[in-house]
């Protein structure tokens, strides 16, 4: 029966993360009483905006992670932790387990519901990832099934708590209604940074530092315009990657392009989203006895701030810089690619200050560093158990990410002081 369950779901997710989207909100819509043209019209606009902004995305990270590995070769920097980035995600879907684990996810959040615990209605089934990949390395350090599927639940749960703190934040900045982000790749990292960020906002000099979009374009003109900042930032990076001339150019006008293609296409995916999230507010008053249920949506919708862009784009070198941070064993390469993940839940609470930002998202990646070199051995394990091709020579893999979250960090030292860690 499991095995049949964990077919299922890896046809379902092999729809990819638009497919799943588009599927999913047509159903939430015609349950929570669309008709039938308003649900299918609201679905694919919201799909159609969210298949642009991840082809922007990942026109982003095509551009940013060749010129990121242009910077290590030069440095010629040697770590015996081999990054494989999102490489976990294979690792988190094709566990043992892994149908059961999605179940459990599902009936936790409505369960949550029913208890008043949260508000969030998670629809974003794509990155029930994170929560499977926190599960996952919990398999690799234990074996334990159970384990497995509590750590899964936990995260889930501590996500969605944090999603509803953050979400009236977030609706207010980003004029989105009824949504939250319990995306499990920017809660723990808006965990950590956050209140970084308010101590910031208390330390003399530091404070009173106006680092926003709006404030820079005031006092340098155009060059404070985002698809300006995008530009001379871009071909900074080509600089520092050791490019020539044409290939810095060409750098600097594709980030452009990204800062300004962002927003657009997030512009279109809320067009989709918002009659939904009206609709969900006339069900659950009708239904629930007017109790507020939001729905929970994709991270990357709330990405398009010029601030959060320009903050990743000054980031992704750095992190590669702070691979030689001490305790740390892990080069980051592949896991360059998730930076925007870790920035896009601190900047409604930075108020878009860039140089705030950066500062508390510098202690985030420090501690994900850390706990990705604690969690190496799980992370390893489980890789083998599913047969991942390691790259020639390699002993030990990791990732920022899911594969140095803290939270799954904390349960597996937890475990490992009760004795159940293997690995």
């Amino acid at each position: 029966m499991f095995e049949a369950v964990n077919k299922g779901f890896q046809w379902f997710t092999g729809l990819g993360s638009n497919g799943i989207l588009c599927v999913a909100l047509l159903i939430i819509g015609l349950v929570l009483g669309l008709k039938v043209g308003d649900a299918v019209r609201s679905a694919l606009t919201a799909t159609v905006g969210f298949i642009g902004l991840n082809l922007t995305v990942d026109m982003l990270i095509a551009q940013m992670s060749p010129a990121t590995m242009s910077m290590v070769e030069r440095m010629n920097w040697n770590l015996d932790i081999v990054d494989v980035g999102w490489g976990l995600m294979g690792m988190a879907w094709g566990q043992p387990g892994s149908g059961m684990v999605i179940i459990a996810l599902i009936a936790t959040n409505i369960a949550l519901i029913f208890l008043n615990f949260t508000k969030t209605l998670m629809v974003d089934f794509w990155n029930y990832w994170s929560f499977a990949a926190s599960a996952a390395l919990i398999y690799g350090a234990t074996g334990n099934m159970i384990f497995t599927v509590l750590a899964a639940c936990i995260y889930m749960a501590v996500s969605l708590k944090w999603a509803d703190k953050m979400a009236p934040t977030y609706q207010e900045f980003y004029g989105i209604p009824g949504c939250t982000w319990p995306t499990g790749a920017i809660i723990a990292p808006a965990m950590i940074g956050i209140p970084v960020v308010k101590l910031i906002q208390k330390i003399p000099g530091i404070k009173n530092v106006k680092a926003d979009p709006e404030t820079m374009q005031e006092k340098m003109g155009i060059f404070g315009e985002p698809i300006v900042i995008g530009a001379i930032l871009g071909m900074l990076i080509g600089f520092i990657a050791g490019y020539d001339i044409r290939q810095i150019l060409l750098l600097g006008f594709n980030m452009a392009a990204v800062m300004i293609l962002l927003p657009r296409m997030i512009q279109i995916m809320m067009e989709g989203l918002i009659s939904i999230s009206d609709q969900a507010k006339i069900f659950t008053a009708k239904y629930m006895k007017g109790r507020e249920v939001w729905i929970g949506i994709d991270a990357s919708t709330i990405m398009g701030n010029p601030a959060t862009m320009s903050a990743i784009l000054i980031m992704t070198p750095i992190v590669t810089f702070m691979s030689i941070i001490p305790g740390n064993r892990m080069l980051a390469t592949a896991s360059l690619v998730a930076v925007p993940w870790f920035i896009i839940g601190i900047t409604a609470f930075a108020k878009e200050n860039i140089l705030h930002i950066c500062m508390s998202v510098f202690v985030v990646f420090a501690i994900y560093f850390w706990c990705a070199t604690a969690m190496a051995g799980a992370h390893t394990h489980i890789a083998e158990i599913v047969g991942f091709e390691f790259p020639e020579g390699t002993n030990l893999i990791s990732s920022l990410s899911e594969g140095g979250n803290p939270i799954t960090f904390i349960m597996y030292k937890i475990l490992d002081l009760l004795g159940f860690v293997s690995y």
